[in-house]
């Protein structure tokens, strides 16, 4: 949006969509900018729901945008998004505030990141540097090597090329942010810089800034006049002026050596400015960026009215999408999630003679018998043994005599042509099987095995051994081979196991793995085959050259074949058939989900511990299993304004101590104004006091019963109600605590709010807080009535967020809200913690702590365990984990005690640091409650005789 449309008590506003990727594309997306482009009001809501128990509904957006020249035309040949224009395309709203000329990233305006800068020659550092005439201390410090080319060495925005539709990074500064093309449209770009002493005298920089196309291609550039850039600590600042050229779309800027340099440099930069203006002014603070809503344009409505042309946009976030998506058995869903090239099940039902490939890129096996006679292939029966929790059946059966090394009657399953792995590259194939026959002394059974004619030495495959271990082995044409063999798994006994053999990409490492157990067999030569031929499973078969044997008796399922030797997820694949990944954490099971879905986007685990059972996701979408995984946790799933999708634990409401927000009348106490009036409804529609909780049973498991809860006396009082959840846990007595605690929790009426509404240009300084409102945030409503002396406060939480806005940058927040309160008063447990009374010095392995918890009536030896993990100067930059090997001996109500550590301190520590137990690896709790840690926890491990509530 240009400068003179900013408004002071308003963020500003930015529609953006990325043309080049969408869907579950894992591209990098580059951001065109149609802010300006918006007609008459918008609304962005996120992802969310009502109430609590409500399933949560995707989130939508929609805008609509001035297309009187045809721009957003699909058929339009001459528009700039031609052959773009799809449904799926990724879509934002970002509200930034305070608002500000400056479009650059913050962290690289104000040298305090690396995150949006890459050189184009040397290294980047952050320092710490004499004040520029911005105020920055700190800055990017680029080093770069002595260069005899003018403009070749340099640092910037985003990777400074030629060409950045392929590139790594999304950096660019969108210049179509105005109706009609970019061309005649002024940019100004600024910059401080200084150089460390040392250097090149007089040292000579520019700044050019490059144009691009919609494809990423490069248009122009447009070079700055050259500054000397001075020693610390004095500072110059550089300027360069553009004119947008023809089908510019986005400008990146880039500072360059205007003239050869016989040495290194280092060279500061800080106090970056890109504006939409024709000449420099004041750096600006680009403001903090806060994404409204994050997903994906669904299709395009184009429409008129007279003269002037729209286009609807409806849009829809990754809920949407992944709804859309019904899931396989969960092995087939992991297996087709890396791309195979070939996937063959082989859960056919009975009486099948063929068996598809579930890629669709070959046809299908068919069945093959030796010349001597046949065995049998049998499919469609069911799964016996243990091992394949993962692949429910049905599977393939494979009879055949026992192989005597000589050619044998058998049967087996053969490829159609063309077959056999790649002849370069790298590639794996993986099969399940199960078999309690052993070979005969001195033979072999084949699992797959695969060959050349006569003439080509070529072959290679998987086998069992008579020691009831599978080997693998190959062979390239001039019969070079290599075998390897995991000897520490037995795999004749009955049950399933599952194999993969691998080779390398040069052709000179062969790799076996059974049941995440691996082996290796190196090699000096190059193993790939060429002219395979004959491709079978269940039995060394060559019917060109009438030779059977080695065949195999047992059960087959899930012959796989992958176009890449980088297989390092394998053990978890073997895990997931074997066990269906019971065990991992509901943080683990939703990202799995994800994959299976074919989601690539970003997620996030909140608070999430509970330990799942064995995964059952067969014919149900995406969106339904992440519920399984929230309810599991008694929490939620949905996607945040980033467009991240979100599993909250129900830890992470118990941690949320704080409203991050306080809605009232009181603008003097920092409280912002609702519009209209509320609702304070003790509602009764929400008792829920009968509970029946299902624990989801394995794919083919038995289903235990309901675990029920009641809450007796909730019944007594306002009826009984009854309500249902399905839950997938490891631990099967967890159903009844988690019926037992959703009794507890809906037991009584809770005062409830539907909705707030708010305007929050009344208070500009509340913005921050307004922006920053999501999905589970903690809100306080404040209510004083005019006729009553009660103040009236209900405690809330988020459960979903509408922003409304139109053309004239207005803006408009509505939050639904549930009742805070039965996540209020659990029992947390609390760090550790206390403070240094005396400097902790480097080098030395002792520190005396402040009183613990307890110590009026504890020794500390009580509380503090040999062995305890201690985080020294939390919070600070010095900070550092210790052990404790012992404790000084103290008496109840001392007031210091000294500890002696495992090892010595790393760094000294100043007197009155915070000494606590460290957040256990992948913990996450809310800002402000991380803000006030470890403190912030005590109250909640507070007993009393009223308090805490323990939750399961």
């Amino acid at each position: 949006m240009a400068v003179p449309g900013l408004l002071a008590n308003w963020p500003r506003i930015a529609f953006q969509i990325a043309w080049n990727t969408g869907g579950p594309q894992p591209a990098t997306p580059y951001w065109t900018d149609l802010t300006a482009r918006l007609q008459g009001s918008w609304t962005a809501t996120q992802s969310g729901r009502q109430y609590e128990l409500d399933d949560v509904a995707s989130g939508s957006m929609s805008v609509t945008l001035d297309n009187t020249d045809g721009m957003f035309d699909s058929t339009n040949p001459s528009g700039p998004y031609y052959g773009s224009i799809r449904p799926y395309r990724l879509a934002r709203m970002t509200a930034t505030w305070p608002p500000s000329q400056n479009l650059l990233p913050k962290g690289l305006a104000n040298g305090s990141d690396l995150l949006d800068a890459l050189p184009i020659s040397g290294t980047l550092a952050l320092a710490t540097v004499a004040a520029a005439p911005s105020g920055h201390t700190s800055a990017v410090a680029w080093t770069f090597p002595a260069a005899g080319t003018a403009l070749t060495v340099g640092f910037g925005l985003g990777a400074h090329n030629a060409s950045f539709g392929t590139a790594c990074d999304s950096d660019a500064i969108p210049v179509v942010s105005l109706k009609g093309p970019a061309v005649g449209r002024q940019f100004t770009i600024t910059s401080y810089l200084s150089a460390l002493a040392g250097g090149t005298s007089g040292l000579s920089l520019l700044l050019r800034i490059s144009w691009y196309r919609q494809d990423g291609t490069r248009i122009t550039t447009t070079d700055g006049a050259a500054v000397t850039v001075p020693v610390q600590p004095s500072w110059v600042r550089a300027t360069v002026t553009g004119t947008a050229p023809a089908g510019a779309v986005w400008l990146r800027y880039a500072v360059l050596n205007a003239a050869t340099t016989a040495v290194s440099n280092t060279v500061y930069a800080t106090g970056a400015q890109v504006e939409l203006a024709g000449a420099a002014t004041a750096w600006a603070d680009p403001g903090t960026t806060y994404a409204l809503w994050t997903g994906y344009l669904e299709r395009t409505k184009q429409r008129w009215k007279g003269a002037q042309g729209f286009a609807d946009v409806p849009c829809v976030d990754s809920l949407a999408g992944l709804s859309r998506m019904v899931l396989q058995q969960s092995l087939q869903a992991s297996l087709l999630a890396l791309g195979p090239d070939r996937l063959y099940p082989l859960d056919e039902p009975t009486g099948s003679t063929t068996f598809r490939d579930q890629t669709s890129a070959h046809p299908a096996l068919t069945i093959g018998n030796s010349t001597l006679g046949a065995g049998s292939v049998t499919a469609g029966n069911a799964v016996t043994g243990s091992g394949s929790v993962g692949a429910p059946g049905p599977v393939v059966t494979i009879t055949n005599p026992a192989p005597t090394g000589f050619n044998q009657a058998g049967s087996f399953l053969q490829l159609p042509t063309p077959n056999g792995p790649p002849s370069s590259g790298g590639w794996g194939r993986i099969i399940c099987f199960r078999t309690s026959t052993t070979p005969p002394a001195g033979q072999v059974s084949a699992l797959w095995w695969w060959g050349a004619p006569t003439g080509n030495a070529s072959q290679a495959g998987m086998y069992i051994d008579s020691g009831g271990h599978v080997n693998a082995s190959a062979a390239n044409a001039a019969g070079q081979s290599v075998t390897t063999n995991v000897t520490t798994v037995p795999v004749c006994d009955g049950n399933w196991h599952m194999a993969v053999i691998i080779l390398r990409a040069d052709g000179m490492l062969l790799s076996l793995n059974v049941d995440g157990t691996g082996a290796n067999g190196p090699s000096s030569f190059d193993l790939h085959g060429t002219g395979i031929r004959v491709d079978t499973i269940g039995m060394n078969a060559n019917p060109i050259n009438k030779s059977f044997t080695w065949g195999f008796t047992g059960d087959v399922a899930y012959a796989c074949e992958l176009p890449t030797n980088l297989l390092p997820t394998f053990p978890d694949l073997a895990t997931g058939f074997a066990t269906g990944w019971a065990g991992e954490s509901s943080g683990a099971r939703a990202q799995r989900i994800l994959a299976m879905a074919g989601y690539t986007g970003a997620f996030s685990a909140l608070g999430t511990a509970t330990a799942m059972g064995a995964i059952n996701v067969a014919g149900n979408d995406a969106v339904a299993s992440l519920k399984v995984c929230a309810d599991s946790e008694a929490g939620q799933a949905y996607v945040d304004g980033a467009g991240t999708v979100t599993l909250a634990g129900r830890r992470w409401r118990y941690l949320h101590f704080t409203p991050d927000i306080v809605f009232g009348e009181n603008t003097g106490a920092g409280e912002i104004p609702y519009l209209g009036g509320v609702e304070v409804d003790l509602d009764p529609d929400h008792i829920y006091n009968t509970w029946a909780v299902t624990n989801q049973s394995a794919p083919n498991g038995v289903q235990q019963p309901d675990a029920l809860g009641a809450n007796a006396l909730s019944q007594s009082e306002y009826f009984a109600s009854s309500q249902t959840r399905t839950i997938n846990v490891l631990d099967p007595a967890e159903a009844l605590a988690a019926a037992s605690y959703l009794a507890s929790q809906y037991a009584e009426p809770q005062p409830r709010i539907s909705k707030v509404v708010i305007d929050p240009s009344a208070n500009a300084a509340l913005w921050p807080a307004c922006l920053g409102l999501g999905f589970g945030s903690r809100a306080r409503l404040m209510r004083r009535p005019n006729g009553s002396p009660n103040t009236i406060q209900v405690e809330t939480f988020v459960e979903q967020i509408s922003w409304k806005g139109d053309d004239t940058g207005r803006l408009q927040l509505t939050s639904q809200l549930s009742a805070a309160t039965p996540y209020l008063g659990w029992w947390i447990i609390a760090s550790l913690h206390s403070t240094l009374q005396a400097v902790a010095t480097a080098g030395t392995n002792t520190i005396t702590l402040g009183p613990l918890t307890g110590a009026a009536l504890n020794a500390a030896a009580a509380v503090l365990p040999v062995g305890t993990v201690l985080t020294v100067g939390y919070g600070t930059a010095a900070a550092e984990n210790v052990t404790v090997k012992s404790v000084g001996a103290t008496t109840a109500g001392y007031t210091s005690v000294v500890v002696t550590l495992t090892a010595n301190l790393t760094s000294t520590h100043a007197s009155g640091l915070t000494v606590c137990q460290p957040l256990p690896g992948g913990y996450s709790m809310p800002a402000s409650t991380l803000a006030g840690f470890p403190a912030s926890l005590d109250a909640g491990a507070t007993l009393s005789d009223t308090s805490p509530r323990v939750s399961y």
